[in-house]
């Protein structure tokens, strides 16, 4: 699998927005057509049960990005999938997603623009203070 490369501006030109709204929670999935091909997203956080403070804020975000003096506690794992003509699914990527870099999976481009998830938003809907936009397109 291809590495990710650093977003650019050039680089990531005519891309959409994901229809992603992080008050539904995480997982989640949803089908999204470019050009003339469908293609699954799934979107989730894993997140070691050990870490997780059950009577915590539900507003506590969760670091899902790290840096480099600590370690992240869990990560936003993404995957896209290709629907074929005959029903049969390609997945095309299936990895950790970190805000700025550009994901070429087959023909489809992805780049993470902000990434911040609240405890309250795992397993469950609600405004906790979440935030997750990204872009795709077709390269």
């Amino acid at each position: 699998m291809p590495t990710p490369t650093l977003a650019t501006t050039t680089g990531t030109a005519g891309l959409r927005s994901l229809p992603v709204d992080p008050a539904d929670g995480f997982p989640q999935s949803f089908l999204l057509a470019l050009g003339e091909t469908t293609y699954r997203f799934d979107l989730y956080v894993d997140v070691p049960e050990h870490l997780l403070d059950r009577d915590a804020d539900p507003r506590t975000p969760l670091d899902v990005v790290g840096s480099a003096a600590q370690q992240a506690q869990g990560m936003l794992v993404g995957v896209v999938v290709r629907q074929s003509a005959d029903g049969t699914p390609v997945q095309l990527l299936r990895r950790r997603l970190l805000p700025g870099l550009l994901y070429a999976a087959g023909e489809v481009l992805l780049v993470v623009d902000d990434v911040r998830i609240a405890l309250g938003n795992l397993n469950a809907a609600g405004s906790f203070g979440s935030v997750l936009t990204a872009r795709v397109g077709l390269r």
